[in-house]
């Protein structure tokens, strides 16, 4: 414990460029929780091919990958998946649904959830408005019409490769996915409803060029392209 906190000659990051000083250990993983991190990833829809990953802010000093090992909760980026079985259950995107509570009973327990304003309290409101502003109650409306599990399922054939827990809540985005997973399962939307496998290789060639492996990626028809 005496070393951990002793200071020492140390190099450490900076948005500027490497910084000699003297920290202790303690001292320099409190400085380093200081940086915000963030992944990146892009892909085109069509092909599966990844055009661009960001792992981290800098892979010298953060060797950790947010776009694939990294997993946060990604809240109401979830509901499109929501929204998505309800349109493919035969939903118009015109139907409209009061903006009032909805509670679910589940599990021995009632769950009732709360928008995140009063801006549209009372209203009738189509899904395409209730999902462009995210309302809360809206989302808990569809899947006590559905159930949690399709959505889970759902989720899953469109890449989403987590542990779900079928819950409600699930609607409000609980499950914790990696950016790798999301950007390939927003992807089949921009698709017409077909899932790629995002791929970052598509061969493999020796110093010849002689072919060792080529890699296609799979694809899964998950939702009706109307």
């Amino acid at each position: 414990i005496e070393n951990f906190n002793t200071p020492i000659p140390m190099t450490v990051f900076s948005w500027r460029g490497d910084v000699d000083t003297t920290f202790s250990p303690m001292d320099s993983i409190r400085y380093s929780k200081c940086f915000q991190q963030a992944g990146f990833m892009s892909m085109d829809p069509q092909t599966g091919y990844i055009k661009a990953w960001v792992g981290g802010i800098n892979h010298k000093y953060f060797k950790y990958d947010h776009v694939k090992e990294g997993k946060r909760q990604v809240g109401s980026t979830f509901k499109s998946f929501v929204y998505a079985l309800a349109i493919q259950e035969g939903y118009s995107p015109c139907y409209e649904v009061p903006n009032v509570p909805i509670t679910i009973h589940y599990d021995g327990k009632d769950w009732s959830p709360e928008n995140a304003d009063n801006d549209d309290d009372g209203k009738m409101m189509t899904l395409k408005e209730a999902l462009a502003k995210s309302v809360n109650r809206i989302a808990a409306f569809l899947i006590k019409q559905f159930g949690p599990q399709a959505v889970v399922d759902l989720a899953k054939r469109m890449g989403i490769t987590s542990e779900m827990d079928a819950v409600p809540s699930i609607c409000l985005g609980t499950p914790e996915v990696s950016v790798y997973d999301m950007v390939g399962a927003y992807s089949t939307f921009a698709n017409k409803g077909t899932w790629t496998e995002p791929t970052f290789v598509t061969r493999i060639e020796d110093k010849n060029g002689r072919v060792l492996q080529d890699f296609s990626p799979k694809t899964q028809e998950v939702l009706n392209e109307e």
